[in-house]
Formats: structure tokens, sequence, C-alpha cells
């Protein structure tokens, strides 16, 4: 079992015992999921550069912005679980067609992408 599918496991375990799962269908944690990026965004909110290098290296909110990575990573698990999709398997996919897409001899360095003209 890969650590992906023990997380998944265990987050799936976590929302049975509670009784939860019955609640996960794909629209409300989608809904969660958006919510939490929300959080997440606001962590960051009108910062400079400087100013989330200082946030990043204060122990208290660096802790708040990985527990909010950390939801986000939860219900995209439930999500892909609760839409019976396999996560690694169609990460694995994209990673394959966006390395052919933005080869490196043609996007290496560069802000926008060559191919549509659109900004990275």
């Amino acid at each position: 079992m890969t650590d992906f599918e023990r997380l998944k496991t265990r987050i799936k375990n976590f929302n049975l015992e509670r009784d939860w799962d019955k609640y996960h269908n794909p629209k409300d944690v989608l809904l969660a999921l958006v919510s939490e990026v929300g959080e997440l965004s606001e962590c960051y909110r009108w910062l400079s550069n400087a100013e989330v290098e200082k946030v990043h290296a204060d122990p208290e909110k660096r802790k708040k912005i990985e527990e909010e990575l950390a939801d986000i990573f939860i219900y995209l698990i439930i999500l892909g679980y609760k839409m019976n999709v396999d996560l690694s398997k169609i990460i694995e996919e994209k990673l394959v067609k966006n390395e052919k897409r933005y080869s490196v001899d043609k996007i290496k360095g560069k802000h926008t992408n060559p191919i549509e003209g659109i900004k990275n």
C-alpha cells in the first residue's frame, strides 16, 4: 500500500467512524474545498513578497498555512474517492501530458507559453 493509499484509507475511516461520510457528496465536498482555499488565501491577502517571507518564517503563521494546505488536500482526497477517481493515476497522466505539451526546449526560462501565448 502506498503512502497515498494509507492517507486515503485513514481519511475515509475517520469519516466513517464519525458517521460523516454519508454527508460527503461531491458538491458539498467541493464547496468545503473552496472554503479551505479561501482560508489559505486569507493568509496571503495583500502581502508583498517580503511580507510573505516573514509569514513563512513565523512558526505560528506557518503552522496555520500548513493546516490550511492539509485541509485542502484532505478534501481533494475525499472528492476523489467520492467520485471513484484514482488521484494518483490521473496526476501521473496529467504530468505526462504536461511534459509533452510544455517541453523543456520550448518553455524553460520563459514567462509566457510560446505554444499558446498564455502567461504561465
